[in-house]
């Protein structure tokens, strides 16, 4: 078995930057306690100081002679007044001759905070002399924007391609890296704990791997992000289970921003010889040790459901609650589309156990099959997609024909896929019409084709008892004869006549069978797999169709883990992972209590106790 590479390390210029001490502090923080990475970020705080272009080939030689690999970070978006980076191609050259794989590239920061989720001001408002990287630009649809921000992001990157650098990276502190890697990034990164790591890593690893990036890390910047109360107990313990909780998930790269040297955030001030600043050291060379000893196969964790960002989907799960910027312009606001993304909250959360929806010998409703699920952008291709079984639609989308077809293929290959009405829409228009993709697409993957009309109701909805993925089960009955269940006011749906695909659920507001007033979802058998359409108009976050919506997910990621060669089952304060070999890590996130586990493949039963914050692995 093959060791995957996972480095671990610290940033050098997060409270203070002289070239002179730079190899003093690398010795110290990261050569001294036997970590092996850098991130050094000549921009300290924005001030745009040139600095010699000996000292760069000088740490690189440094770092190269004691097998430390490196990154730099805000060369280009904090240059010296006058010039496109802190570094010329020469230097570039230099660095490359003489660390080879140890440096790895050249970093850009947060541009998704500062293109897409922050106000004009938000960083320098009043300050005299700060450097303000927020950029507002109006644009006239989604399309626009998403297409202004991959512009905005590859000036940055054409700058680096010119230079030469090895690998072009990000640190990303939202959702939004796919559109980094399609400006042109080749690692991706992302900050903890700016937003929920079970949504950003989650959409960090998806991105890489339809991306093909050959690593992907996360950026511990708990000073700042693990919460506002530096000497909380919950918030020193959540930076232990950030680490953990990132290697698990299967980042290739750990760097800890600050706090091991100095802590000043929020009006708090502790130095290198503090109580708190030993314990950010002792978690950070405890993950290095964990690391050293564990041997984590290739290939990051396996994963059989993905979420799909859809075409436009600004959605970044940390940050303003306007999306591309547009804070003058009420219609670009976090609404419907954006909530939806709410409903990933639940995944790794047992339903209660007076819910009707809950079905099996086991309650496995905590988790998707294998503990992970992946958040994949749309733009990927066919291949990419079938690595997964499941296929579920939840922000904005803007329909194409072309993805149209891609998921038609993927779900002729097997897989199966959900999707709302309102993500066959193809206006890029925030709060525009419902204009859907061609009928004859519609047609070919759903079964069904759109009338033309649309009904408000607030009818409740009625299963079938059998669904036609034979793992799936619906709170359906045999007879119809029951109460219309998942009604929560009124909805927008769309008219579908049915040729070839079948009614699942129905809409309507009897006890007794009854004609329905209109299909609410429809399944549709293509090749070997199933397409499932909710026929709502509203996106899945529009709070009457939540209810509906958010247990079709549910169970959609239950059904994956019925048919899983291996299933785990224990408290929805673990978080699992499944890897090549048929190892399993496990971690209790619980702060106070142990938790006990079961894991189970074929015959084979073990039982197996975590104390509080611990990280273990099993071979079953």
């Amino acid at each position: 078995m093959n060791k995957d590479i996972v480095l671990n390390g610290v940033h050098i210029g997060e409270h203070g930057f002289d070239p002179d001490k730079v190899i003093d502090e690398i010795y110290e923080r990261c050569v001294k306690p036997g970590l092996n990475f850098v991130t050094i970020r000549p921009g300290y705080m924005g001030r745009r100081i040139p600095i010699p272009q000996h000292y760069f080939v000088e740490w690189a030689k440094y770092m190269a002679e004691n097998k430390i690999y490196f990154i730099f970070l805000y060369t280009i978006q904090h240059a010296p007044d006058g010039r496109e980076s802190h570094f010329d191609k020469e230097t570039v050259d230099k660095m490359r001759e003489i660390a080879g794989e140890y440096y790895i590239g050249d970093m850009i920061g947060e541009t998704g905070s500062s293109f897409a989720c922050k106000f004009p001001g938000y960083y320098n408002r009043g300050e005299a002399g700060g450097t303000d990287t927020t950029q507002i630009t109006e644009y006239p649809d989604m399309k626009a924007a998403h297409e202004g921000y991959v512009a905005d992001v590859s000036k940055y990157i054409e700058i680096d391609k010119k230079l030469g650098v090895p690998e072009i990276v990000s640190v990303e502190a939202t959702g939004l890296n796919k559109y980094n890697a399609e400006a042109g990034v080749t690692i991706p990164m992302l900050e903890l704990m700016c937003g929920n790591p079970d949504v950003l890593v989650s959409s960090l690893r998806g991105v890489a791997r339809a991306y093909d990036s050959k690593m992907w890390g996360t950026y511990v910047a708990h000073e700042w992000y693990g919460g506002m109360r530096h000497d909380d107990m919950l918030k020193r313990k959540r930076l232990e289970l950030a680490y953990k909780y990132a290697y698990l998930a299967g980042t290739n790269a750990l760097c800890l921003e600050s706090g091991d040297e100095l802590i000043s955030a929020y009006g708090y001030n502790y130095k290198e010889d503090s109580e708190l600043c030993r314990e950010y050291r002792k978690v950070l060379c405890d993950m290095m040790d964990y690391i050293n000893r564990d041997e984590r196969p290739l290939g990051g964790p396996k994963v059989k459901v993905a979420f799909v960002s859809g075409r436009h989907d600004a959605y970044g799960g940390w940050g303003g609650s306007s999306i591309w910027n547009q804070f003058d312009r009420k219609e670009w606001g976090h609404s419907d589309a954006e909530h939806s993304w709410r409903i990933l909250d639940e995944i790794g959360t047992k339903r209660t156990w007076n819910d009707i929806a809950n079905f099996g010998d086991t309650d496995s409703s905590a988790y998707p099959a294998y503990g992970m699920y992946d958040i994949v952008p749309i733009e990927a291709d066919v291949e990419h997609l079938s690595r997964y079984d499941y296929l579920i639609f939840l922000g904005w989308n803007s329909m194409m024909e072309e993805d149209m077809d891609k998921l038609t293929e993927y779900v002729n290959r097997g897989g199966h896929l959900l999707m709302s009405a309102a993500h066959l829409n193809t206006s890029t228009v925030r709060g525009g019409e419902f204009a859907p993709v061609s009928e004859e697409k519609i047609r070919k993957l759903f079964g069904c084709s759109f009338t033309g009309k649309i009904i408000s109701s607030n009818a409740g909805i009625k299963f079938q008892y059998t669904s036609l993925d034979e793992n799936v089960m619906y709170p359906g009955s045999r007879d119809l004869f029951c109460d219309p269940i998942y009604s929560a006011g009124y909805t927008n749906w769309a008219e579908f006549e049915l040729s070839g695909g079948v009614e699942t659920a129905l809409l309507t507001d009897a006890f007794v069978p009854d004609p329905s007033l209109l299909p609410a979802v429809v399944e549709n058998k293509v090749g070997s797999g199933v397409a499932t359409l909710v026929t709502a108009v509203d996106y899945p976050g529009q709070a009457a169709l939540l209810p509906l919506y958010r247990a079709i997910v549910r169970e959609m990621t239950t059904a994956s883990a019925r048919t899983a060669d291996i299933r785990v089952l224990g408290s929805d304060r673990l978080r699992w992972s499944v890897y090549e070999g048929d190892k399993v890590y496990l971690l209790n996130t619980d702060y106070d209590m142990p938790i006990t586990v079961k894991l189970i493949k074929g015959e084979k039963e073990i039982m197996v106790t975590l104390n509080s914050l611990e990280l273990k692995s099993v071979q079953i």
